[in-house]
C-alpha cells in the first residue's frame, strides 16, 4: 500500500480503535482537543519545531508540507503563544492539507472554523508570535507525550489524536480493521442480552 492509501484506511477507524489495535499505545494526552467540532482527519506527519513564540517554521510549513500532510506542530515548550491562527488553516484548505496538530494554542477561532480543516491544540489565546527565528523542520519531535516522526501516520477525531509509527502503518490498517470487527461482535452480543461482564471474560461475583 502506498501511504496515502495507509492514511486514507487508518482514517476509516475510531482512533480509540486504532489505540487498542497498537497495543495501547500511540495516544497524546487528554490536553490536545478537537477546535473545530466534529472535523476529524487522517494524514501523514509534517513536522516542526518552532522557537518559543515564533512561527517561521510553520509558515514555512504551510509552503512547503506535501498535500494530504498533518502539520505537527512542537510549539518550542510555551503553550500560550497562538502558533496557528484564521490565515493558517485557510492555507491549509487551500493547499489540500489534512490539517494540524500542535501543543501550542491557536486563535482566530471564527477564521478558524470558517475555513473547516481539522485543528488539534492546547487550548486558545489571543497572544500572537514573531517571525524572527526559523525553527526546525523535518525532525522528530514530542507532542503530549508522544514522539512524532516524520512521515507517521496521524489520526484524529473527537476523541483525540493517535500516532501510528510509519514503518508499522500497513501492518496496523489489518491490526485496526480486526480489532474493530471484535467491537463490531461485542456490541452485537450485548444487543442481543448478554451482559458485558461475561463478554469481556469477567470473573462472576460471588
Amino acid at each position: 500500500m502506498k501511504p496515502h492509501d495507509i492514511a486514507e484506511t487508518l482514517g476509516r477507524y475510531p482512533t480509540a480503535t486504532i489505540y487498542e489495535a497498537a497495543g495501547k499505545c500511540g495516544d497524546m494526552g487528554p490536553d490536545i482537543r478537537q477546535i473545530v467540532p466534529g472535523v476529524s482527519f487522517s494524514g501523514i506527519a509534517y513536522t516542526v519545531r518552532t522557537f518559543p513564540s515564533d512561527t517561521t517554521a510553520v509558515i514555512r510549513a504551510l509552503d512547503d508540507a506535501p498535500a494530504g500532510s498533518v502539520l505537527m506542530i512542537d510549539a518550542g515548550g510555551t503553550d500560550r503563544a497562538a502558533v496557528w491562527g484564521g490565515t493558517s488553516s485557510l492555507v491549509c484548505s487551500l493547499r489540500g492539507l489534512a490539517g494540524c496538530v500542535t501543543n501550542g494554542c491557536v486563535r482566530d477561532i471564527d477564521g478558524v472554523m470558517e475555513a473547516g480543516v481539522a485543528v488539534y491544540a492546547a487550548g486558545i489565546a489571543p497572544r500572537g508570535t514573531l517571525k524572527n527565528h526559523e525553527g526546525w523542520r523535518g525532525i522528530p519531535i514530542s507532542i503530549s507525550g508522544v514522539t512524532v516522526s516524520p512521515g507517521d501516520y496521524v489520526i484524529g477525531d473527537r476523541d483525540g489524536v493517535v500516532v501510528v509509527p510509519a514503518a508499522d502503518g500497513a501492518a496496523m490498517c489489518a491490526r485496526a480493521d480486526e480489532q474493530f470487527q471484535k467491537e463490531e461482535a461485542r456490541d452485537a452480543r450485548v444487543r442481543d442480552g448478554e451482559s458485558l461482564a461475561s463478554i469481556i471474560g469477567l470473573a462472576p461475583l460471588e
